[in-house]
C-alpha cells in the first residue's frame, strides 16, 4: 500500500527576542516594601550581561557592570561574555574515534575558542548554548576528519584548522556565539591498528633511508673508478671496473661490518 507523500517544511530559525516594555502587573509589584524593592536592585559583574524578564517578557539586557534599578519584579538571568575554551568533545577523555577518508580509525580532539557575543540569542535562542557548543563542535570534528587521510591532516594542518572554523562559524553564529578557532589538539591512530601503522612507518623510513645509502654508495663508486683513471697511469678492465663496485657496494651498503681479504 503507497502511503501518503510526506511533507517537508522547510527549516526556520528561532526567532529573536525582542525587548519589550515592562508590564503594569510588574510595575505594581515594586511598590511592595520588601519584595518589590529587593528584587529592584541587581548587581552586574564584569565581562557579564543580565537578561531580565518581567512576566515571561525580555525587558532588558544590562551590559555595563554595575548595580542596577530594575522597575517591576521579574527574574534575571546572567551570561559570562568572556573569552571561553573547551576541549572536544567534553568527557570520554577528551578524545573522539573517528574514520578519516581511507578508513583508518583515529581517536581525535580539538579545542575550541569561543565567545557568546548576543546575550539574547545565547539565552533564548538554543536550550543551552554550552551542550550546544560541544555538539555542533564535535560534528564539525567528525565531518572534517572524515574527508582527510591521516597523513592530510598531519602535513595540512593550517588548512584543516581552517576548514573547520569555516563550518562551525555559521552554526554558532546562530546561538550568539563567535569562535575565535577551532585548532587540532591530538590525533593518534586508534589502538586496533596502532601497531600494524607503527610497522608500516618504520618500513617507509627504512625504505628512504635504504634509497638515500644507495645513491651515496653507487656516487661514491663512480666517484673512485674516475678518479684512478684520471691520471692515466691505471688502466681498467671492465670485470676490474665491476669488482671495485662490487666491494664498495657491499661495504657501503651492507648493515654489517666488512671483513676485508687480502689474495696472495
Amino acid at each position: 500500500m503507497i502511503g501518503k507523500p510526506q511533507r517537508f517544511v522547510e527549516y526556520q530559525d528561532v526567532p529573536d527576542v525582542e525587548i519589550q516594555g515592562v508590564p503594569c502587573v510588574a510595575m505594581v509589584g515594586t511598590f511592595f516594601p520588601i519584595f518589590g524593592w529587593a528584587s529592584a536592585i541587581t548587581c552586574v559583574s564584569p565581562n557579564h550581561h543580565q537578561a531580565v524578564l518581567h512576566c515571561g517578557k525580555l525587558t532588558r539586557v544590562i551590559t555595563e557592570p554595575g548595580i542596577h534599578c530594575i522597575w517591576g519584579c521579574g527574574d534575571k538571568k546572567n551570561v559570562s561574555v568572556m573569552q571561553q575554551v573547551t576541549e572536544v568533545p567534553k568527557g570520554h577523555g577528551g578524545n573522539l574515534k573517528v574514520v578519516d577518508r581511507k578508513g583508518s580509525p583515529l581517536i581525535v580532539s580539538a579545542i575550541l575558542n569561543y565567545r557568546v557575543v548576543d546575550a539574547r540569542k545565547a539565552l533564548f535562542a538554543v536550550e543551552d548554548f554550552q551542550n550546544y557548543v560541544q555538539k555542533n563542535a564535535s560534528a564539525t570534528l567528525k565531518q572534517c576528519v572524515a574527508t582527510h587521510t591521516y597523513d592530510e591532516l598531519k602535513t595540512d594542518v593550517d588548512q584543516v584548522n581552517r576548514n573547520m572554523l569555516d563550518q562551525i562559524a555559521p552554526i554558532m553564529s546562530k546561538a550568539g556565539i563567535q569562535v575565535a578557532s577551532m585548532v587540532l589538539n591530538e590525533m593518534n591512530y586508534a589502538t586496533e591498528i596502532a601497531s600494524a601503522m607503527l610497522k608500516k612507518q618504520q618500513a617507509g623510513a627504512l625504505i628512504e633511508a635504504r634509497e638515500l645509502i644507495v645513491e651515496g654508495a653507487v656516487k661514491i663508486a663512480q666517484d673512485a673508478i674516475r678518479r684512478l683513471e684520471e691520471g692515466g697511469t691505471i688502466r681498467m678492465e671492465p670485470a676490474d671496473k665491476v669488482k671495485i663496485v662490487t666491494n664498495l657496494l657491499t661495504v657501503t651498503c651492507g648493515e654489517k661490518e666488512a671483513q676485508p681479504t687480502i689474495s696472495t
